[in-house]
């Protein structure tokens, strides 16, 4: 048998308060029945149950366990790279505060429930960066999450198929890529209608590579704040931004990934955790591990039948 909890003050101090109180208790009957003229002889059973049941308290205290088991358990992990998407018109506000600034909160709960998991940071506009390798350190990707800005890029613009590229460049580079769960999720209002090339859609599908659009904005759109005012294209118009969901709907079929929406009425980030988190992972670690439980419950509920005897007996010392 093992035990969960040393043997530790506070039982001995138990103890010695039991032996102190129940030797007083003892004397005291003792001392009564003679003066009485008789005896106490139920004493002898009361002390045994009261030791008993004491006993079992202890034991009960000191989390006893037996029957160990061995049990394998696997930790599994993914490589992920969050495409972020940096143009101007991520600035819009037709989801609150702004389509980057609600992104930018998601992504901090994202790599939250993804610890397990390498993640990395790709931006985009009309260029594509790493703005964060792969990693584990969950705090400094939430401080890099945390400078993205519309600024951050020079040019303004959505090339969503060179973002593509780099993630699908970046995965394929890291050692052993086909022994590694890889995916890739892109948080853009998918305002572009460039057209990626087949190869790289094929490229995907054959090292089955994951794919998460989340759709950010409303198709009612907004007008883009810059400066202060009203942004307007060259021909002096009002520059609305929409999100072009079904650009990004048609990606996700093409590559066999999975579509979401993020804005005031919709929050699919939910599901995206739960379907990242479905998808099968690489094996990072294996270990078997030996479990033990603690059974104090047993001698708990023994002590108290026998204190419910206890309860039952009485102790005569005198007679009528």
């Amino acid at each position: 048998m093992n035990w969960n909890y040393p043997f530790a003050t506070a039982e001995y101090f138990f103890i010695f308060f039991f032996v102190l109180a129940y030797t007083a208790y003892i004397v005291r009957t003792i001392r009564v029945a003679r003066q009485l003229q008789t005896t106490a002889r139920t004493l002898i059973i009361k002390l045994f149950l009261r030791s008993i049941s004491f006993s079992l308290l202890i034991i009960s205290l000191l989390g006893p366990s037996f029957g160990e088991a061995e049990r394998d358990v696997q930790a599994k992990g993914k490589d992920i790279f969050l495409v972020v998407d940096l143009s101007k018109s991520m600035d819009a506000a037709d989801v609150t505060p702004s389509r980057l600034e609600k992104v930018k909160f998601e992504l901090s709960r994202f790599v939250e429930n993804q610890r397990a998991n390498r993640i990395g940071i790709i931006v985009f506009s009309n260029e594509s960066f790493v703005h964060v390798p792969l990693t584990y350190d969950g705090e400094a990707l939430g401080l890099f999450i945390q400078s993205l800005q519309t600024d951050l890029l020079a040019r303004s613009g959505t090339n969503l198929c060179g973002a593509a590229q780099l993630a699908y460049d970046n995965l394929m580079g890291t050692a052993d890529p086909e022994g590694r769960s890889r995916m890739m999720i892109f948080f853009t209002d998918g305002e572009t209608d460039s057209e990626c090339s087949h190869a790289l859609f094929n490229n995907i599908r054959r090292f089955g590579i994951g794919v998460y659009l989340v759709a950010v904005g409303t198709r009612v759109g907004i007008s883009i704040q810059q400066n202060g005012k009203p942004m307007m294209d060259e021909n002096d118009k009002l520059v609305i931004s929409k999100v072009n969901d079904a650009y990004l709907r048609k990606m996700a079929e093409t590559v066999n990934g999975s579509f979401f929406e993020l804005n005031n009425s919709r929050n699919d980030i939910p599901q995206l955790i739960s379907a990242v988190d479905s998808a099968e992972g690489t094996l990072v670690d294996s270990r078997t591990i030996t479990v033990v439980s603690n059974k104090y419950y047993y001698f708990l509920g023994a002590a108290l039948v026998l204190i419910a005897l206890d309860v039952l007996i009485t102790i005569g010392t005198f007679r009528l």
